[in-house]
């Protein structure tokens, strides 16, 4: 597909510097258009942008924001792209922390709520209205099947990853007969560079790893349905997963299950 011609010259991907978000860096790249690159590594991310600069002949810039820091961080970001032919956009950034809800200190539930919850709002409704207002353009939210299940030992970034999920799904549907398509999808285990370090240890992180998705697999399946679906869930193993916990399962033990998965 010709992003450039469909939606407009520039994407912007937050959380850019690995995994998914350079996976759909890539793919904005090779569809022509432009790259703003959002994260906190400056100097990886223009490591890469370089290489897609090289290989698909596009230009980019780097922002380097703290998405925990919303003022300054969307203050940078709008800053960086203002008169920009903006046409895409994708929250893939997430902020998460293990341990109970209640010893987890305060100050770490605001960190995540900033990046997964505030941040993301902001710039979603930054964009859209950009969007709409030339009815042209495109959003990829990435939300996890954390955000269905619930995510006990890890419930702000389950809760984070549910907000996006319904409000990008809500969205979509309200552009559905507009000139700007907005998908959410809906992540299970991904072989990102995060994820990996979070793998329990032994047959059980074994056997997450064999099933997981690669970041290539999720930008592919994402970009193909682009247009097409609302929302999605990444993979043929996790919609059968989710369809059968839906039909054949109650909703606790969906969260009984969750739980096991990260207390062990």
């Amino acid at each position: 597909m010709d992003l450039k011609e469909k939606y407009g010259e520039w994407g912007i991907v937050l959380g850019a510097t690995e995994g998914v978000g350079e996976a759909f860096c890539k793919k904005l790249a090779e569809g022509g258009m432009n790259i703003v690159m959002v994260g906190r590594r400056e100097e990886l991310m223009r490591e890469k942008a370089e290489k897609f600069k090289a290989e698909y002949g596009v230009d980019y810039k780097v922002v380097r924001a703290d998405l925990s820091q919303p003022d300054d961080a969307c203050d940078k970001i709008f800053a960086a792209t203002e008169g920009l032919d903006m046409g895409f956009m994708s929250y893939v950034a997430c902020l998460h922390h293990f341990g109970r809800f209640q010893d987890v200190d305060l100050a770490t539930h605001e960190q995540c709520l900033n990046v997964n919850v505030i941040s993301f709002l902001r710039i979603f409704h930054h964009y859209m209205k950009d969007f709409a207002a030339k009815d042209r353009g495109a959003v990829i939210n990435v939300s996890s099947m954390t955000g269905i299940s619930g995510s006990p030992f890890n419930g702000e970034y389950g809760a984070g990853k549910a907000y996006i999920l319904k409000l990008t799904e809500a969205v979509a549907y309200e552009t559905k007969k507009t000139g700007v398509d907005v998908e959410a999808i809906t992540l299970g285990t991904t072989l990102t560079p995060t994820a990996m370090k979070n793998f329990p240890k032994g047959p059980a992180g074994d056997a997450v790893v064999k099933i997981a998705l690669t970041p290539d697999q999720v930008a592919d399946e994402a970009f193909e349905k682009l247009g097409h679906e609302m929302s999605i869930i990444a993979g043929e193993r996790n919609k059968a997963s989710v369809h059968d916990w839906k039909a054949n399962h109650t909703e606790d033990e969906y969260i009984s299950y969750m739980g096991a998965f990260y207390e062990n």
